[in-house]
């Protein structure tokens, strides 16, 4: 027996693998290492693609990690009722990409990072980079221009399909149009749902997933509350010229809060006089107000 037959690593499945690999990893843990260098040392040693080697770095099976990618799936809003139906064959599958028929997406790779508490460039090597498509590849190195934000992306996908206006996309999701609105001028943060539904629609490839904030979903909605309404409002803010309004309900009177980007001068965007941010309050048996305070 020649010494490179003798030290050889054994392959993953064959007798003896798991307790030698145990042992690499319990030795590496106590050294101080992270999950990222014991893959690392895992790849070389074994010789098995990236996403093989996060697996087995974290000692997981390919139905535990399965399991794992399924319960992420429904925490994050994407599979609330825990179908995401990834399995042991299937992620299998993905882990031997390009060697396989199936193609990992944005989305599942960017899951997969999550299970795996990593970057998700981390899951890739050069066959891999080499097999994506050039889209998929660009929106997974974050090649976007450094002022893009999910808002601004949504923005311009829309209007090259055909200048889909936000109160469209917002019934093809669906959820709310105000809500829409506010996402997608960052008043606030778009949920992976949402995120996942817009990519969909706008055919995307993963792109607005990616640059969704995923890791801090808004706060759920009071019981019986429709759950992409805010608290108060009544319908979706009319958005003309980059002026929204938005009619709260307050009881005895009407208070319509005007917002929007006003220049110095005195006039919004998209030349409405005196449209100043401000409050206009109507209330019952006094006089209106509009310069900017409520009525008493």
């Amino acid at each position: 027996m020649s010494q490179a037959s003798a030290v050889a690593a054994p392959r993953p499945g064959a007798r003896g693998f798991k307790a030698e690999l145990d042992g690499v990893r319990e030795r590496m843990r106590a050294l101080g290492f992270g999950y990222d260098e014991i893959a690392a040392e895992v790849s070389r040693r074994y010789q098995v693609r990236p996403r093989q080697a996060y697996r087995l770095a974290w000692g997981w099976t390919q139905d535990q990690a399965a399991a794992r990618f399924n319960e992420l799936a429904a925490g994050e809003g994407t599979d609330p009722e825990g179908r995401a139906g990834m399995t042991g064959p299937h992620l299998c599958e993905l882990e031997q990409w390009p060697n396989s028929e199936r193609k990992p997406s944005v989305y599942a790779l960017c899951l997969l990072a999550g299970v795996y508490d990593t970057d998700v460039l981390c899951l890739l090597d050069l066959a891999d980079h080499e097999s994506l498509p050039q889209q998929d590849r660009l929106v997974l190195m974050r090649r976007l221009p450094a002022q893009t934000t999910f808002g601004e992306r949504v923005l311009a996908l829309a209007e090259a399909r055909g200048g889909l206006s936000l109160r469209e996309l917002a019934r093809r999701v669906p959820c709310d149009a105000s809500h829409l609105s506010k996402v997608v001028h960052g008043r606030k943060r778009a949920s992976l749902r949402v995120a996942a539904r817009l990519d969909d629609l706008l055919e995307a490839a993963g792109e607005l997933v990616a640059l969704a904030d995923a890791t801090a979903p808004d706060d759920g909605p009071e019981p019986g509350q429709d759950p992409t309404r805010q608290p108060g409002e009544l319908s979706a803010p009319a958005v003309t010229g980059g002026m929204s309004l938005t009619l709260p309900y307050v009881p005895a009177r009407l208070v319509i809060e005007v917002s929007g980007p006003a220049e110095a001068d005195g006039r919004a965007e998209g030349g409405v006089a005196g449209a100043a941010p401000g409050r206009l309050a109507l209330v019952r048996g006094g006089s209106p107000q509009a310069d900017g305070s409520e009525a008493g």
